[in-house]
């Protein structure tokens, strides 16, 4: 009997017919189809996202692509022969910052966890070949409990992409702003440097007339003396407005990712006139509906929900057996459990216990961000109205050195007033022109941060004239005797 059966085992499989054959392909094509389709797991947020998401925020940026070690270009539509703005100077950086295109290829590590999470494990297949009397025949083993779980893994995985892609918004936002105090830094320095060598000017003038005074007898050495300190001083700070000038641009630099080939010495900074917001009072709704580092939050403490659910779904474990057995009658599948993992002394209470534990990690996470903003907005948008308060008010002092300039010129001219008057007017002037430059940084600077704490740019850059603000009704040819 034994030797019969081996001899038709041949004849069986024959009787097998090219139809069914090609049948059983076909279904386990499907089959294979069906499972790779559910290990596909896929999300909307990439770079391109992140890209429109801060270009929506602050429009007129433009990020880029560079390949590593690249040397570092310009962005189209930025045009350094009238100088470098604000808004270029934003370009620039997030088109060439190292940093910045390191954070991105975070997005796609997560987008990779993400295809981890949607991957199946691979069936085990045993075969058994008819050799002697037995029989062709064989099983696959399914993980059962991997094929349950994949849901929750890859919703979980699905969370931390779109937190890790809000996260890359909120390190954008934090980039500008950056990129803004660098500019307004750089902005102020040079200003100030002109300023400060307009002032070592006045104050050679006054020392020559204080000279001319001790020569012809109308003074003493020791008021020359003094006039001279103050130029030597006025010198000295001059020659420190040039360094912190140096300095300051080497930051912007460093920040927008450049080489002095690229941005070189001699290009402009032009400082933008800053505005307050025209609606404080929802700045908090918004910032808080807008900040994507809240969102990034929020995502987090859902990501770690799906974790913990699935935690408490890997308690029970166990294999899907697909047998098969081909005879001379046929083909004859079943279908059973192999292995069941029985919950007994080990319940998960480890991962368990962690899932949680990030759980309330996360939900503290939020509540103290939450807070943060809070702080932020208001401490932002405070440093901001006082710093517009003490720019209109230092703009009126301005005015009314200007004022008494004009009106020391022309008592000079009428022979009311000696050259002395006219020069320290305008030494007062230049001082409060010094002022000026800083309060209006100041302003700057309290802008960007009230911008980076609401989580968009509230106001459209508007560039003022490249003439410096410091150098402006200074040395008029009107105070020349």
């Amino acid at each position: 009997m034994t030797r019969s059966s081996g001899r038709e085992l041949p004849a069986a499989t024959r009787s097998w017919s090219r139809s069914e054959v090609l049948t059983a392909t076909r279904r386990l094509g499907w089959a294979a189809a069906v499972l790779l389709v559910i290990g596909c797991a896929q999300s909307r947020f990439d770079r391109e996202w992140v890209t429109g998401e801060l270009a929506d925020r602050v429009p007129g940026v433009v990020v880029g692509a560079p390949e590593a070690g690249q040397e570092p270009t310009l962005p189209v539509g930025v045009s350094l022969a009238d100088g470098l703005d604000e808004g270029e100077a934003v370009s620039v950086a997030l088109w060439n910052s190292p940093s910045f295109q390191a954070d991105l290829a975070q997005l796609a590590v997560a987008r990779a966890d993400l295809a981890d999470a949607g991957a199946l494990p691979n069936p085990m297949l045993t075969m058994l070949f008819p050799l002697g009397p037995h029989q062709l025949s064989g099983y696959l083993l399914v993980p059962l409990a991997a094929l349950a779980q994949r849901p929750a893994r890859v919703r979980a995985a699905q969370r931390d992409v779109e937190r890790v892609a809000d996260s890359l918004v909120q390190t954008g936002l934090d980039l500008i702003r950056d990129v803004r105090l660098a500019h307004a830094d750089a902005a102020a320095a040079a200003e100030r440097g002109r300023a400060r060598v307009e002032l070592v000017g006045l104050w050679t003038e006054s020392e020559k007339l204080a000279q001319a005074r001790v020569d012809a007898g109308d003074t003493s050495r020791l008021e020359r003396d003094a006039i001279r300190a103050e130029a030597l001083l006025a010198a000295d700070l001059a020659a420190r407005a040039e360094h912190d000038a140096a300095l300051a641009r080497l930051r912007l630099r460093q920040l927008l990712g450049v080489t002095s080939a690229t941005l070189p010495d001699d290009t402009p900074v032009i400082a933008d006139a800053g505005a307050l917001p025209k609606d404080p009072d929802g700045l908090m709704r918004e910032a808080l509906a807008a900040r994507p580092d809240l969102r990034a939050a929020e995502l987090a403490v859902e990501a770690a929900g799906k974790r913990l659910g699935l935690e408490r779904a890997r308690i029970f474990q166990g294999l899907l057996r697909v047998d098969g057995q081909l005879d001379a009658q046929g083909f004859h599948p079943s279908l059973g459990f192999h292995q069941i993992e029985l919950p007994i002394f080990n319940w998960n209470q480890g991962g368990r216990a962690r899932a949680k534990a990030e759980l309330q990690r996360a939900l503290w996470r939020y509540a103290q961000l939450r807070q943060q903003i809070v702080a932020e907005v208001a401490t932002a948008e405070l440093q901001a109205r006082l710093a517009h308060e003490s720019l209109t008010r230092w703009d009126e002092q301005v005015q009314t050195l200007t004022r008494t300039v004009a009106a020391a010129t022309s008592s000079f001219r009428a022979g009311s007033d000696s050259y002395v008057v006219v020069l320290d007017a305008n030494r007062r002037l230049q001082d409060a022109r010094i002022r000026e430059i800083d309060l209006r940084a100041d302003l700057r600077r309290a802008l960007a941060q009230l911008d980076r704490s609401v989580g968009r740019r509230l106001t459209p850059p508007s560039t003022s004239s490249s003439a410096p603000q410091g150098a402006q009704g200074t040395g008029d040819a009107a105070t020349r005797p």
